[in-house]
């Protein structure tokens, strides 16, 4: 008979002996990407910053200064012309559109500016054709002072200042002055003012003694001359005009 050693009831049964390793497990697989997407684990594209709005990488920087067709549009819309300076003015805009440049603010005034100017022209011609057509309807035509003949019968006369033309009408229409008489200088140079003034006011006096009456001796005489040496080369004429200042005249004095 044999003895045993008592066994264990809370003994562990023994390992048995280790089976040998199976083949080693192939390395996970990724899943296959989805396409233009990349794969898990590969190289990262470096971040990059969201374009700004309204940037073009190509457009030139911006120049330093303000235009300078448009300082010129302005300057010369004052001193020239106004159409000048609107030409400079669209010149400027151009420029300062291909070339941020500082400047459209004085171009768009020049074209403001040279537009009202346009009109205020406009408006001038368009008073001088209305006065004209309105003198040419009431039978008033202005003449030339050293175009003005004997018997010519003015509309209105002031006397003061430099006088040009004066408007004439039918002596039978209301009026203010006529024309007694016109005096030719004879040829040389100029003898002065003062020569000429007392010429003048001998001759227009003593053309005047034919036409005194009770109408005539309370009227003023004016006489129109040459006052320096370039009037007098045009014309060497002096005419003596009566005025009566505070009536209205509707016939002829001299007739």
């Amino acid at each position: 008979m044999h003895n045993q050693v008592p066994s264990d009831p809370f003994q562990q049964p023994a390992t048995p002996a280790a089976a040998p390793p199976p083949f080693p497990p192939a390395p996970p697989q990724p899943f296959p990407p989805a396409p233009g997407q990349q794969p898990f684990g590969g190289p990262v594209a470096p971040g990059q910053y969201p374009p700004g709005f309204g940037g073009d990488p190509f457009a030139p920087p911006p120049k330093e200064g303000t235009n300078g067709w448009a300082i010129a549009g302005l300057l010369t819309t004052f001193l020239v012309s106004g159409l000048v300076g609107a030409i400079f003015a669209v010149i400027a805009l151009r420029k300062i559109k291909r070339q941020p440049q500082r400047g459209r603010g004085l171009a768009i005034a020049t074209l403001i500016i040279a537009g009202l100017q346009v009109l205020f022209i406009a408006a001038i011609f368009a008073v001088i054709v209305v006065d004209e057509r309105r003198d040419a309807a009431a039978g008033i035509d202005d003449v030339v002072v050293t175009d003005l003949k004997a018997g010519d019968c003015i509309r209105d006369f002031d006397g003061t200042g430099a006088i040009y033309d004066l408007p004439t009408v039918a002596c039978t229409d209301p009026h203010q002055a006529e024309v007694y008489h016109v005096y030719t200088f004879p040829e040389g140079s100029y003898p002065g003012t003062a020569k000429v003034e007392a010429e003048s006011d001998k001759r227009c006096g003593a053309a005047f003694e034919p036409y005194l009456t009770p109408q005539t001796e309370n009227m003023d005489i004016y006489y129109l001359y040459p006052r320096d040496d370039s009037e007098w080369r045009q014309d060497r004429s002096i005419s003596c005009v009566l005025v009566a200042p505070s009536a209205t005249l509707t016939a002829p004095l001299t007739k």
